[in-house]
């Protein structure tokens, strides 16, 4: 079995609309483990408009983390290694709250980030560039699922960001058709999961993987659902031979 890395997941429960329940996430997490992954971060719904919403967010993160690990020790399950994040809605320039950095990824410089659907805002790039100069390195969630795709990608030419791809892309053809055209621009791509449920939003990486590998071949599918989100992390050396 291949062991994978998961960047995007919503299996807190009681913080945004990912998991309803410890249940739940615990569910979300033992079907990850069962399809290879072997790390997985929490990366909820996160809003910033003023400072104290960080600090609002990390304490209600922080209740939900409690929850889930008293259940895990009532359980004897076999999960992924877990790390938190947030997922953070782009419609500001949040280089302007000096706490940013407590929303990047465990103790990492990477800072998922989404855009509103609707409409695309080239001040992003200027937000981007911004993060860059302080040290993050923003991951730019499901890349795949804006419409004005290309146009990010032209105003982001030279910023250092990761671009994560949901697994479910892989499982038709449309989605395969546009994950080629965004692997033309040879970028630093991960793909994940971004599940939600264990209904029609659960986990999909080891299929995922195996229609990659299939179609892209080993060596391509290896480096977007393992090899360069592992070079993201600092690991020891039991971490780094599970993921062998």
């Amino acid at each position: 079995m291949i062991y994978l890395i998961d960047l995007h997941s919503h299996y807190l429960s009681g913080i945004d609309d990912g998991a309803e329940n410890t249940n739940e996430s615990i569910g979300m997490l033992k079907d990850s483990f069962c399809q290879g992954v072997r790390l997985s971060v929490a990366t909820p719904h996160c809003t910033v408009h003023r400072s104290e919403d960080i600090e609002h967010f990390l304490e209600v993160r922080e209740q939900s983390i409690e929850k889930l690990n008293s259940k895990k020790e009532k359980q004897s399950v076999r999960l992924p290694r877990q790390l938190y994040g947030a997922e953070i809605y782009l419609d500001n320039n949040i280089n302007a709250y000096p706490d940013i950095k407590k929303l990047c990824i465990g103790e990492t410089n990477l800072l998922l980030v989404e855009f509103p659907l609707e409409k695309y805002n080239h001040a992003c790039a200027d937000w981007l560039h911004s993060l860059n100069l302080t040290g993050i390195r923003p991951v730019v969630a499901h890349i795949d699922r804006y419409i004005f795709w290309q146009e990010m990608l032209n105003d982001f030419q030279g910023l250092d960001i990761v671009y994560q791809i949901n697994a479910a892309r892989f499982l038709n053809f449309s989605g395969r058709r546009l994950i080629k055209k965004l692997l033309k621009y040879h970028l630093f791509y991960v793909v994940s999961s971004d599940m939600h449920n264990m209904q029609n939003r659960s986990c999909n990486m080891s299929d995922a993987y195996r229609k990659a590998e299939k179609w892209l071949g080993k060596k391509t599918a290896l480096k977007l659902f393992q090899t360069n989100a592992k070079s993201l992390f600092t690991m020891n050396q039991k971490e780094q031979g599970e993921l062998l």
